[in-house]
């Protein structure tokens, strides 16, 4: 059970986002407002191009919103400085990683540079992090190999524990399962409801994965064309919230299997 008392990490209010390009603008989604609490695993659905990657890039300064305000423990977010920002929140997102030959290892150590101001050496305090991530991802076996040499599902075990080796109270990623296997999906979803629980971590995903995120988060954002609608999941099942997510003739929520299905001719 969630403790009533945890305070707001995350508030927007009246946040409208989307793009700037040649004094044209284009809203994607407004009148956004959200209070998120400290310690908790959300899950960002819906169909593909609806905005969560751009909520989530506004979120955390990626991207500059069109207007509205966004507070991070009660601090405008656009106050952070770069070093304060990353001592607060990262970010897994879903840009190819630049070619190199660094290992598992040294890819989780860029973690700690909010703390070696960008160009330090690793203190035995650092290392002691990075191993201690590595334990709680269970990737310690990976240490001395290449990133490239590394399967879809090690690679995004990785990048969670440099997140984690960055020490932040708020993580976004963004589709961490896309390219992922079923079994390294669960998986995945199950490590990331640990964090949140067990580290008090709060954990904002975006994904597809509609039925174990019903199963696995304490929160969803539903994004339609139409509206913004936050909630338990069970809350959103049975107030038919999530029947929004997809105006469809092909598929319809099954209440029973907790997930879309084609629906019978």
């Amino acid at each position: 059970m969630k403790d009533s008392n945890k305070h707001s990490i995350l508030k927007t209010e009246n946040l409208s986002i989307g793009y700037t390009n040649k004094k044209k603008k284009t809203v994607i989604a407004s009148n956004l407002n959200i209070e998120l609490q400290k310690g908790t695993f959300v899950c960002i659905l819906g169909k593909n191009g609806i905005g969560k990657s751009t909520l989530l890039r506004t979120l955390s300064k990626v991207q500059p919103k069109l207007s509205g305000n966004v507070n991070i423990h009660g601090k405008d977010l656009n106050s952070f400085s770069e070093i304060e920002l990353a001592k607060t929140m990262s970010l897994v997102l879903t840009e190819k990683l630049p070619e190199s030959n660094l290992t598992v290892f040294e890819l989780i150590a860029l973690g700690r540079q909010p703390y070696t101001n960008w160009v330090g050496t690793l203190t035995k305090s650092d290392v002691d992090k990075i191993h201690k991530v590595m334990g709680l991802t269970k990737i310690e076996q990976l240490s001395k190999k290449k990133y490239y040499e590394l399967s879809d599902g090690q690679l995004q075990r990785v990048l969670i524990s440099r997140a984690l080796a960055q020490e932040t109270e708020l993580i976004i990623l963004d589709e961490p399962t896309a390219h992922l296997d079923v079994l390294h999906k669960m998986e995945s979803f199950k490590l990331l409801k640990e964090l949140a629980s067990q580290l008090n971590k709060t954990v904002i995903v975006s994904s597809h994965e509609i039925h174990l995120a019903l199963q696995t988060a304490d929160e969803l954002w539903l994004m339609t064309d139409k509206e913004f609608i936050t909630g338990t999941p069970k809350d959103l099942i049975e107030n038919k919230s999530v029947e929004k997510l997809f105006d469809s003739d092909t598929v319809h929520f099954d209440f029973k299997q907790q997930q879309f299905i084609l629906k019978q001719k």
